[in-house]
């Protein structure tokens, strides 16, 4: 080759050059999908509530309908733009988004694993919520539901629990992380749980989905299947969900309420630690990922990059820079910094 050559010429200096510029281009790309995921759900919620207004005649099922809107709106926006993705970008979606077979005794011991994470994190979470006056910030967002009749409580368990773990596995963990596995694992899980938790977009919920996007992008890629993150997610969704249907409906006391809430913490965090141990008495590598890349780029290992230039070249580039300003700008307005 012509570079070869050329008196002085540094090959490894242009191999990281020409891997820093994959990864630009590949994130860039990503960076729009994303934008493209989140415009489509923000403009069909305002498409439906401006429906919902002008239809002063169904208020009787405001509240179901408002369910039917929002599993239309999670469904559409995730699956449409990411087909969008595909097509646009010539990547194959089995290529992408695997589907690897994992041993049931593998996939449950991860799930516990996983959802003891959770109970950390969502735990702290509430601590941050509860406290956030103190700062002398508010939350904007109000995150409980008024579902009360047994089909709201359905539609409440679909839109919340179900839907998402499918809609938004296939976005972030199926395409955005799936994309990026190219060029590393660690990296694929950091960028994507960044993402992930940039995009709900308030001050209580970025660092929680932050955590649980680590989870789910790791246990995915250990297993190289998508199968543990969609049932992490929704067993974690689901229990958020029922705990906020126990507390509105009014069923417990306050007292048997707390109970039952401390009594699913420690039985989700005792699963889970017991898992962690019978994994690492089997495999005591099993909880390490490497940052090799998974596939070549342009012929080339695609190591040669450390991980902070990953990161760097993933987050300095238009797609993903307009996206994370997007979020960040949402985040300020959703605790009334705006």
């Amino acid at each position: 080759m012509i570079y070869n050559t050329t008196p002085n010429f540094d090959r490894q200096k242009y191999l990281k050059y020409i891997q820093t510029r994959a990864i630009k281009k590949t994130a860039s790309g990503l960076g729009f999908f994303v934008f493209a995921y989140f415009a489509t759900m923000l403009v069909l919620s305002y498409v439906f509530i401006f429906i919902s207004f002008l239809a002063t005649s169904f208020k009787s099922i405001d509240t179901v309908a408002m369910f039917y809107m929002e599993i239309f709106i999670s469904v559409f926006s995730a699956f449409v733009p990411g087909l969008f993705y595909f097509l646009i970008s010539r990547r194959s979606i089995s290529d992408t988004i695997k589907t690897s077979y994992v041993r049931q005794k593998e996939l449950w011991a991860i799930v516990f694993v996983g959802m003891a994470v959770a109970m950390v994190a969502n735990t702290a979470s509430e601590m941050i919520q509860t406290n956030f006056s103190f700062f002398g910030l508010q939350n904007t967002l109000d995150m409980t539901s008024k579902a009360n009749s047994p089909l709201e409580i359905m539609l409440y368990i679909i839109s919340t629990a179900v839907v998402p773990a499918f809609a938004e596995e296939f976005a972030f963990r199926g395409i955005l992380m799936g994309t990026l596995r190219r060029f590393g694992d660690a990296f694929a899980i950091i960028a994507s749980a960044i993402v992930f938790g940039a995009m709900h977009g308030n001050i209580v919920q970025v660092p929680f989905a932050f955590i649980l996007g680590l989870v789910f992008a790791y246990v995915d890629c250990k297993t190289n299947s998508i199968l543990p993150s969609i049932i992490i997610h929704f067993i974690n969704n689901f229990y958020a969900v029922m705990l906020d249907v126990l507390q509105n409906t009014g069923v417990f006391s306050d007292r048997v309420f707390m109970m039952i809430y401390f009594i699913l913490i420690a039985v989700f965090c005792i699963l889970g630690l017991v898992s962690f141990f019978l994994i690492i008495r089997k495999d005591k590598n099993y909880f390490r990922i490497s940052d090799k890349s998974i596939q070549a780029c342009v012929n080339e290992p695609t190591n040669l990059l450390t991980l902070k230039e990953k990161i760097k070249a993933f987050f300095i580039n238009p797609g993903t820079l307009f996206v994370m300003i997007l979020f960040s700008i949402e985040t300020v307005i959703n605790i009334g910094l705006i």
